[in-house]
């Protein structure tokens, strides 16, 4: 039986798991299988493109979205068509906030978006393709020798219920 006495902070325990999740790599498997081939695998590939699955799952947890999803594509749209979130400026980042990076194009020719959770206006985590788990870094990955960003931040999507 719950403690009446006890009110359950909901905004500050889900910005403590996400400072937490640094270092997991529970979100670096999604395991699918093709209806026509009946092949398995893994659409993450063990963490090289797990942001939208780990964006999805913390927010699942916290009951803010439908499901886990594999894009970061359908977590946007997702949250475009929520009640609950909207989409605030760029230059006003607030703790807990859900961001949206640039598509950048990798040396390999294949190009990704990638999102994440602010920490603060200067920190972020998202998941690593590099480290395969969830790392905490500059809010845009550092800046160029010109004092721009690595990788700009095109949409900030907030949740009225779990940020401030």
């Amino acid at each position: 039986m719950p403690d009446e006495n006890l009110l359950k902070l909901h905004q500050k325990t889900y910005l403590r798991i996400l400072e937490n999740s640094v270092g997991c790599r529970l979100f670096n498997s999604n395991i699918v299988r093709n209806k026509n081939t009946n092949e398995e695998y893994d659409v993450l590939d063990d963490g090289t493109f797990s942001c939208a699955f780990f964006v999805s799952g913390i927010l699942t947890l916290f009951g803010q979205i439908d499901r886990m999803h594999s894009t970061v594509e359908t977590v946007s749209k997702k949250l475009t068509e929520d009640p609950n979130w909207e989409e605030v400026s760029l230059n006003d980042i607030k703790p807990g906030d859900v961001l949206v990076w640039e598509k950048v194009t990798f040396k390999d020719g294949t190009s990704s978006d990638h999102n994440g959770f602010a920490l603060n206006k200067n920190e972020a985590v998202s998941t690593s393709y590099i480290e395969k788990s969830v790392t905490r870094h500059h809010i845009t990955f550092g800046v160029d020798k010109n004092n721009q960003p690595n990788r700009k931040i095109t949409k900030i999507f907030r949740n009225k219920l779990l940020t401030s």
